[in-house]
């Protein structure tokens, strides 16, 4: 094979090479995520240390079914429900069956929510 013709075979395989090799570095096996399991709950929003709602909950197909049903949003260590626009909660595992964590509104801390299994 001739300089000439194997110029275009050679900048192919570096194009290659490139190509894998970001691959490799770029995309990697990624963040794992978890998932709020399924299951009946309890409930608990609080703010500023006193209980605003108590009520029956439960999570079922990627859903946290409450009030209405709202996407669980999955995160590494349990997942975020956005209640309505501006209100966010965050579910992070207690690492014994149960979830907690802040609720936001406006991106403001305003308290927490506690699922508790039943």
């Amino acid at each position: 094979m001739s300089i000439r013709a194997a110029r275009p075979v050679i900048a192919r395989t570096a194009v290659m090479a490139v190509a894998i090799g970001a691959a490799t570095v770029f995309g990697g096996a990624g963040q794992a995520f978890a998932d709020v399991e399924p299951g009946t709950y309890t409930s608990t929003t609080w703010s500023a240390g006193i209980v605003l709602l108590q009520r029956d909950a439960r999570v079922e197909g990627g859903e946290l079914v409450l009030i209405g049903r709202y996407p669980i949003h999955s995160t590494p260590d349990g997942g975020y429900v956005d209640i309505f626009p501006g209100h966010r909660v965050v579910l992070i595992s207690d690492g014994q069956g149960g979830y907690n964590g802040p609720a936001f509104l406006g991106g403001v801390v305003v308290g927490s929510i506690t699922l508790t299994p039943r």
